[in-house]
C-alpha cells in the first residue's frame, strides 16, 4: 500500500488526454488521475469556455529519474506518516469529481445574505481561513477545460508556520498534504450545502483544478499574488492553499476594489524569494501574460528542484508575509513609488 501511494506522486506517465508519453515507464500518474476527473465535464451539454488565449494547467508529472525523486527515498517511519493522509486526500478528490456526474438540476439562483453567512461560518468552523466570491472570467479557465457555472466560492486554508519555515523538509510536505486534504473536505461540504438549498455546487479538485486558483483568489479580494506566484493574504501571508466551489448563485457579494494591490509594491522592493530560490526560477519581475494573469516562475527549473527536494516551498518559507505577518508588514511599509504596477482587473458585479 505504501509503495502504491508513493508511486502515485512520483511516477511519470502520459500527458492528460492521451498526449505523447513523457517516458516509457508504466505506473500511476497524478496528471492522468486529474485527466480522469476532467473527463466528467463530458456530462454537461454546455460549459463556460476558456478564453482563446487562456493558459494550460501546469502539469505535475516531471521528467526526473525515479531514483532522484525524494519520495522514492523515504524511510518506513516517514512513509507511515503519509499512509493515513494520502488515501483521505485521494478519496476526497474522487468525491469532488462525482459532483460532476451531470445529474443535478438547480432550483434556485439567488441566495439570501443569511444563507451565505451561514455557509461561510460553516466553512470556517471546518478549517477555512477565509471565504469570498467571484465571477470567473474566461481567461482564468485553463485551456481545453470548462466550467458548469460562471460563479465561484473561493476559500483558503492556512498552513502551520513552524512546519512551513522548515522547508524544504518532510515536515513541510506533510503540512502541504494536510492543507490539500482540508481543502478537499471543506469544498465537498460546501457543495453539499449548496445542493441541499437548491443551488448548483461543484467543488474544484484541491490539486490541479479547472481554473487558476491564485488568480481567482485575487479577483475575489482575498489577497494579492506575490512575486513568487503565490497568493499573499491577511490570513497566513503566503502560507495558504486555495480551492474553489463553482455555483450558479447570481447575487453573490463580489469584490469591487483591490485592497491588497500594495503587496506587489512591497514585493518589488523585497524580492527575497527571488534571491533565495536555489535554482533562480523566480523572475526578477512578474511578466504579464496578456490574458489577465502573470507569469512569475520558470516552471521547468522549479519543478525539477521541487521533485528532488520535498516539494521545496522555500519561496513560501522566506516570504516576510509568511513569518512576520500581513498586518505587521503593512504597518511598516512606507510605499514604493518605483514599483511596477501589475494590476489584475477587478470584474465588477453584473447588474440585472
Amino acid at each position: 500500500m505504501i509503495d502504491k501511494l508513493l508511486k502515485l506522486f512520483t511516477r511519470t506517465g502520459r500527458h492528460a488526454h492521451g498526449d505523447a508519453p513523457r517516458d516509457t515507464r508504466s505506473g500511476p500518474s497524478l496528471d492522468a488521475l486529474l485527466a480522469q476527473f476532467d473527463d466528467e465535464l463530458a456530462n454537461f451539454s454546455e460549459l463556460v469556455a476558456p478564453a482563446a488565449n487562456s493558459m494550460p494547467r501546469t502539469p505535475f508529472d516531471i521528467e526526473v529519474p525515479e531514483d532522484e525523486q525524494w519520495m522514492r527515498k523515504l524511510g518506513a517511519r516517514e512513509a507511515l506518516r503519509l499512509l493515513p493522509r494520502m488515501p483521505v486526500l485521494m478519496q476526497a478528490m474522487k468525491r469532488s469529481a462525482r459532483f460532476y456526474d451531470g445529474r443535478f438540476t438547480p432550483r434556485e439562483r439567488n441566495a439570501s445574505p443569511e444563507f451565505l453567512a451561514k455557509l461561510e461560518a460553516g466553512a470556517r468552523a471546518r478549517g477555512a481561513s477565509a471565504v469570498k466570491f467571484v465571477e470567473v472570467p474566461d481567461y482564468a479557465i485553463f485551456r481545453d477545460k470548462g466550467l458548469p457555472c460562471r460563479y465561484a466560492i473561493v476559500l483558503t486554508v492556512e498552513m502551520d508556520k513552524a512546519r512551513m519555515e522548515s522547508a524544504p523538509s518532510f515536515d513541510a510536505f506533510v503540512e502541504v498534504v494536510d492543507g490539500y486534504k482540508r481543502l478537499a473536505l471543506i469544498s465537498n461540504w460546501i457543495a453539499k450545502q449548496l445542493r441541499r438549498a437548491g443551488f448548483a455546487g461543484y467543488p474544484g479538485t484541491a490539486l490541479g483544478g479547472l481554473t487558476d486558483y491564485p488568480l481567482l483568489a485575487e479577483l475575489a479580494g482575498l489577497g494579492a499574488i506575490g512575486y513568487h506566484g503565490l497568493l499573499i493574504a491577511p490570513e497566513g501571508g503566503a502560507r495558504l492553499r486555495i480551492n474553489t466551489v463553482y455555483t450558479n448563485i447570481e447575487n453573490l457579494p463580489l469584490a469591487s476594489t483591490q485592497a491588497h494591490a500594495w503587496v506587489r509594491d512591497f514585493c518589488a522592493m523585497c524580492r527575497k524569494c527571488v534571491r533565495k530560490c536555489p535554482v533562480d526560477a523566480i523572475f526578477d519581475e512578474p511578466v504579464p501574460r496578456g490574458d489577465g494573469g502573470m507569469q512569475c516562475i520558470d516552471r521547468e527549473g522549479c519543478n525539477e528542484y521541487f521533485s528532488r527536494n520535498y516539494g521545496c516551498a522555500i519561496c513560501l518559507a522566506v516570504c516576510p508575509f509568511s513569518h512576520s505577518g500581513y498586518d505587521k508588514v503593512q504597518a511598516r511599509f512606507k510605499g514604493n513609488e518605483r514599483a511596477p504596477r501589475f494590476a489584475i482587473p477587478v470584474r465588477l458585479p453584473i447588474v440585472a
